[in-house]
């Protein structure tokens, strides 16, 4: 099997300095156009001369880590927006100021809709408060299971891989976190959230409905589910839209591994998508009103086990998990001997 390249902190930082000149300069290219060529295929063909950059950009990383988030932020995101931008939808607008577009183009937010304050109105503070909480929680729960996870060996296989679910939210969601964050206080804006509570969930339209990575499910319900569904029913939309998110996925495990995909990314979410159509028509039909806790109780079990079995197959067999974890708790280790050498400083000099 071939392997990623070792990461060091040069190489990393190398690949980070590369992102960050490359993707404003696609965005603020992408901006001039869309403001100079109508909506349509002329602005599709002059948009499709930056996929191959976001295409690129995670192979540029070494760090498991990286190279997930770039995969995400770039290949997926950053792609989606700006094809759906090509025919005027989606969140990008070139009507946007060009930070407000250039950080919503590269960067997983979404601006809050709604009024915005007037100049007659008490001027508010950047609005980061509902960022604070989740940062903060994240990094909390991920030190502990990075202290955790060397002492799992004796633990049944799916309260383990229960605790990966974990891990990936508390990653996602502390990074989602921190670049709303940042981005909030920078544009002076509220963003909108991007993951809920989604490790006790009640059914499968709950989790990937209201509860998981929205921005995603946003951009695929506008580029698959509703020209499907347009055409051809809801039910058909809802399998699109699935099958979407699963050749994106067999993308990500080609950008992990290396390896050519397995096809089982593409059948868990077929799967997630026949047991979603089911699921609303049982509840339609008057056939599926269980009890609050016996329906939470069958949702996160359901969740757990398919995940289980067809999701993390793959990433395990590859060592995937295994290199993660220790990126993790390298992480924790570095974090935690930046901060002991800071305090020593701090008080070290406090006390001469």
């Amino acid at each position: 099997m071939q392997a990623l390249g070792q990461p060091t902190c040069a190489s990393e930082l190398r690949a980070l300095a590369w992102t960050t000149l490359l993707v404003p300069m696609c965005a603020v290219y992408a901006r001039s156009a869309c403001r100079r060529l109508r909506p349509g295929w002329p602005r599709l063909a002059a948009l499709l001369l930056t996929l191959p950059v976001f295409i690129y950009l995670p192979c540029l990383f070494n760090s498991y880590h990286l190279r997930l988030f770039s995969t995400f932020f770039h290949t997926w995101l950053a792609a989606n927006k700006l094809v759906l931008l090509a025919f005027d939808l989606g969140p990008l607008k070139p009507s946007l100021p060009l930070l407000p577009f250039v950080l919503c183009a590269g960067l997983p937010i979404k601006l809050r809709e709604g009024p915005q304050p007037t100049s007659h109105s008490a001027s508010p503070g950047p609005p980061v408060a509902d960022f604070l909480v989740p940062c903060g929680r994240s990094a909390l729960f991920l030190t502990g299971l990075a202290l955790l996870f060397p002492h799992t060996g004796s633990l049944p296989l799916y309260v383990v891989h229960y605790l990966y679910c974990a891990q990936i939210f508390l990653t996602l969601d502390l990074v989602f976190s921190s670049v709303g964050l940042v981005a909030a206080a920078v544009l002076g804006s509220a963003m909108e959230r991007q993951f809920r509570a989604p490790l006790v969930v009640a059914s499968v339209n709950d989790f990937w409905g209201r509860q998981w990575n929205l921005l995603a499910v946003d951009l695929l319900r506008a580029s698959a589910y509703k020209p499907v569904r347009d055409r051809w029913g809801r039910d058909a939309g809802v399998l699109a839209a699935f099958l979407m998110s699963g050749v994106l996925h067999e993308l990500l495990y080609w950008y992990m591994t290396l390896e050519p995909p397995t096809g089982e990314m593409l059948l868990f979410f077929t799967l997630q998508a026949a047991f979603h159509v089911a699921e609303r028509w049982a509840r339609v039909a008057g056939l599926w009103r269980p009890p609050k806790a016996a329906a939470y109780l069958v949702g996160t079990t359901f969740m757990v086990v398919t995940i289980s079995e067809l999701f993390f197959g793959p990433f395990i067999r590859a060592g995937i998990d295994v290199r993660m974890i220790q990126e993790a708790a390298e992480a924790v280790e570095l974090v935690r001997a930046v901060a002991k050498r800071l305090i020593v400083r701090l008080f070290g000099a406090g006390s001469s």
